[in-house]
């Protein structure tokens, strides 16, 4: 990817301005995908590669190569402009955003937002065979004639996608939220960014909580397990409200605008 490239995108009026900034990065879900400068470059990057990668060991590979590029443009773009990079201030930022980052790590809501990772991989590594057992039950029903099996098996398997989307990305937008508050506070920022970035986790929360609703229905003896789970999401939710009291009215480009998708 040269520079044109990367500039051309950002002069379509077609595209709206930061919506990628504040979205859960589930393209295929998306109705804005033809507003998105970045839905665009990553579209056009996939097919000069030859398509999406075959697995994750080339989704990674191909992804340090971008970084690399990425890395790259913006020092040659830098150095158009006259501006130089001290190597030992350079070094200094990089070790005072690790710093950061493990303080960070203590807040209390990265904390719960962690700690509902390893809830959900422990939940399914040990409600697999419940899983496989409803699956066999459906297609048993499915032989047998039974109505509305396509549509049960649907709505399971999107219970089962949300809950394993948002699983990461509670924690990601959360820790992005609390990095950033810091630095809009001290540039006297609002709407804050930090405010957008903790929306988009609220939401994600939501479904979360929808979905695990949802998933007791098919497996009412894990009712029990799922109301854990329920209980740790609503708690982290109203921590993460009462931590950014404006992350719910902050409003989101394209999402909360009223443009057309398309």
């Amino acid at each position: 990817m040269k520079k044109d490239d990367l500039r051309k995108p950002a002069r379509n009026p077609k595209f709206i301005p930061g919506i990628f900034n504040y979205c859960d990065r589930w393209c295929e879900r998306c109705i804005f995908t033809a507003r998105c400068q970045t839905f665009a470059m990553e579209q056009e990057a996939s097919r000069r590669e030859g398509g999406p990668p075959r697995d994750m060991a080339a989704f990674w590979k191909r992804f340090e190569a971008s970084l690399k590029r990425t890395k790259k443009l913006a020092l040659d773009m830098a150095k158009e402009r006259g501006t130089t990079f001290d190597p030992a201030e350079m070094e200094e930022i990089s070790r005072e955003e690790e710093r950061k980052n493990r303080v960070l790590k203590k807040h209390p809501m990265a904390r719960a937002g962690m700690k509902y990772i390893k809830m959900v991989d422990q939940w399914f590594k040990t409600g697999e065979s419940a899983l496989r057992e409803r699956e066999e039950e459906i297609l048993a029903q499915a032989r047998l004639g039974v109505t509305r099996v396509k549509e049960e098996v649907a709505s399971l398997t999107d219970v089962v996608e949300i809950l394993r989307w948002y699983q990461h990305q509670i924690y990601v937008k959360l820790m992005r939220g609390l990095d950033a508050d810091k630095e809009d506070a001290a540039a006297g920022e609002f709407p804050k960014g930090s405010d957008g970035s903790v929306k988009v986790a609220l939401i994600a929360m939501d479904r979360s909580i929808a979905a695990w609703l949802r998933l007791k229905e098919f497996f009412p003896d894990k009712a029990d397990s799922i109301l854990t789970m329920l209980v740790h999401l609503d708690r982290l939710r109203r921590a993460a409200e009462k931590e950014f009291p404006d992350a719910r009215s902050f409003v989101r480009p394209g999402f909360d605008t009223g443009e057309s998708p398309k």
